[in-house]
């Protein structure tokens, strides 16, 4: 594994004081280990977790080995002006989407209604409503504890028109009134999301559309998700997950008929 060092470094993620590696494919546990000192050192970070590539579960958790020092997994996080208490183990967290939260938060427009569908620990619904003052932000997600961190991370950040709500954003979006703007960051279930989407949206208003993307050899991961999804106006690729599968977020404008 030392041969590889050098590249875990650059990947190497800082959640307010705990450091996360990526736990390779093949892996010496002890290695690693001594590794995460390492790192644990020259961070001055309390703890090092090491995260495994792999995502499962109800609610699309990857799995975390404690390698260093503290053994908690919660701890306070700054984004863009805002702090986020959460737990590693218990809520979808990546520094890689840090960019995109603000990239949707600032396409917001003051007085908006908007849904985020799958909010987790609240990092976009709050950067919206601090940074553009929508009307209210429906802040839904089905996980227990990224619920709890939502409520607890409005009052952090005095965010008192976003509202937190458990359960299944399928079923739960269907009491609220008709939205300005939706975002839907759970890539996995793009399709369900966009046709939820659409019956909730107002006409000539913006879905926000995490998509998973396969393509061949010299096909354009952008474009072959704006061809599936009718109202695209722009996409980016947000990461590779896999050689030739992709995460793009796609700009979506609700037409009229």
């Amino acid at each position: 594994m030392s041969s590889e060092r050098p590249s875990l470094w650059k990947r190497v993620e800082i959640v307010g004081d705990i450091a996360i590696i990526p736990v390779p494919f093949e892996y010496d546990l002890q290695e690693l280990k001594v590794y995460a000192e390492e790192v644990m050192s020259k961070t001055k970070t309390s703890a090092v977790w090491g995260r495994k590539r792999d995502v499962s579960g109800r609610y699309r958790l990857p799995t975390y080995l404690h390698l260093a020092g503290e053994s908690r997994s919660d701890t306070l996080y700054k984004e863009h002006g805002c702090t986020f208490y959460l737990d590693l183990r218990k809520v979808f967290f990546s520094e890689k989407l840090s960019y995109e939260h603000r990239r949707i938060a600032e396409k917001v427009r003051p007085g908006e209604k908007v849904i985020n569908m799958f909010s987790g620990f609240g990092a976009i619904s709050i950067l919206a409503y601090k940074m553009r003052k929508p009307s209210v932000v429906y802040s839904i997600d089905i996980n227990p504890f990224a619920y709890y961190f939502m409520m607890v991370n409005v009052e952090l950040n005095k965010a008192y028109g976003v509202i937190p709500m458990y359960g299944d954003a399928f079923k739960r979006m269907e009491e609220l009134e008709e939205a300005d703007r939706v975002i839907s960051p759970l890539p996995e279930r793009d399709e369900e999301a966009y046709l939820s989407a659409m019956k909730r949206l107002k006409e000539g208003g913006h879905l926000h559309l995490f998509v998973e993307v396969e393509v061949e050899r010299g096909e354009d991961p952008v474009r072959k998700a704006m061809d599936r999804f009718p109202g695209a106006l722009e996409g980016r690729i947000v990461r590779s997950t896999n050689p030739g599968k992709y995460h793009v977020i796609l700009d979506i404008k609700k037409r009229s008929h």
